[in-house]
């Protein structure tokens, strides 16, 4: 007998024992639907996650300065943090590897409109800004260079401050706001970059020319700086470079502190490890209804042993070998397990795909996942096949013919 009848003899018995068939496959795809939708879950928050944690401007890299540290691990308060100027800026754009240089400031301010007044976080920038954080802007202009070298009372608003300070009008390009009892006027407004669960304050946020912010606000014109990588493989190497050339070019000494980078690659493989170690956590506890299933497919199949002991005798009385009815049963087995493989990866897409619409995740079913799911479910049914498999192999023809 070949492998097709065989085949085609573990479709029949399946067919025709319909209800016996699904409640045993049952295990099976449960199993391989829970297994497959948890890692699909898991690798769905992994990558929101990440997106939102680190991908946002992802090829930036922060400068700060830092303290000489001592022996015992303490910071040696060695003075002020260094002031930095347009000339470090030339300077960091110079170093190979470096697209752009942001300079910034921060203060907080309470703007006025109407009778309705806020508190926005408002960021100084210049005009290498937007085009290096990408920027949207939906109505109006983007800062530039001009408004920095004339100290222009101009600033941006995102779309949240426009939204909670100018809820009956479309335009605002053009009005002039106070902020702290200063009149400035709305150039633009710009979709805020910064995700919903990230931002500082509901009320929004406000960009204005570094300039102005600290002539009005009274800090340094930069306060901070950091540099795009034009490689992202190569980002933390470009950035500790631009880090290095800061720390000559201020002239520090070993001892006056130095410049670093914030390097989020090792958060990123942490935050990686302790997701895929969770799925993998919760998808092993999944697995274990896999387990169930396989034992229920082996009581089946010496359930069908001992109903088919005549069939089994006379196959043997005609000439089939002990190999050909090992094979035979093993092959019901597996038909038995793939199926109830292929109808859980069924589920686990339908599954995911409800999931993706109507959870605030995006469940992405990994083929690698599906392969494993149908290979596992194909081998569960050769291990708890062959039990039964070589027990009917091993009945004795004349026995089997005489079982009543």
């Amino acid at each position: 007998m070949s492998i097709w009848e065989s085949f085609k003899i573990a479709l029949s018995s399946i067919w025709n024992h319909k209800i016996r068939s699904l409640l045993t496959m049952l295990g099976i795809i449960i199993g391989v639907a829970a297994v497959i939708i948890i890692v699909a879950i898991g690798q769905g928050a992994k990558t929101e996650m990440t997106d939102e944690l680190f991908s946002m401007d992802k090829n930036i890299v922060e400068l700060y300065y830092e303290e000489d540290m001592s022996e015992d691990g303490m910071a040696m308060m060695t003075g002020e943090q260094p002031e930095l100027s347009t000339a470090d800026i030339e300077t960091l754009a110079e170093v190979p590897g470096v697209e752009a240089v942001l300079a910034t400031n921060m203060a907080s301010g309470s703007l006025l409109v109407d009778d309705e007044q806020v508190d926005l976080e408002i960021t100084g920038v210049g005009s290498e800004f937007f085009s290096a954080r990408d920027i949207q802007v939906v109505e109006g202009r983007p800062l530039n260079q001009l408004d920095n070298d004339g100290m222009n009372r101009v600033l941006m608003i995102d779309t949240v401050a426009k939204k909670k300070l100018f809820k009956d009008s479309d335009e605002v390009v053009g009005e002039v706001v106070d902020v702290n009892d200063n009149p400035y006027k709305i150039v633009g407004v710009y979709e805020s970059p910064v995700p919903e669960q990230f931002r500082f304050s509901e009320n929004g946020e406000a960009l204005m020319p570094r300039s102005v912010v600290s002539m009005m606000f009274g800090t340094m014109e930069i306060e901070s700086l950091a540099v795009i990588a034009n490689n992202p493989e190569r980002i933390s190497e470009i950035g500790q470079e631009a880090a290095d050339t800061l720390t000559e070019a201020k002239g520090l000494e070993e001892d006056q502190g130095r410049y670093a980078i914030f390097d989020f690659s090792e958060y990123e493989k942490e935050f990686n490890t302790v997701i895929t170690v969770m799925t993998l956590f919760i998808g092993s506890i999944a697995a274990i209804s896999l387990l169930v299933g396989g034992i229920g497919v082996m009581n089946i199949m010496l359930v069908s042993v001992t109903e088919r002991t005549r069939e089994i005798g006379l196959r043997k009385a005609l000439g089939a070998t002990r190999g050909k009815i090992l094979l035979q049963f093993l092959i019901e087995s597996i038909t038995l397990t793939s199926l109830g493989g292929l109808l859980g990866i069924s589920l686990a897409f339908f599954v995911s795909m409800l999931i993706s619409i109507f959870a605030p995740i995006n469940a992405i079913v990994s083929p690698l996942v599906v392969l494993i799911g149908v290979g596992f479910s194909a081998f569960i049914g050769v291990i708890f096949g062959i039990l039964p498999a070589n027990k009917a192999s091993k009945l004795s023809p004349i026995d089997a013919l005489r079982y009543e």
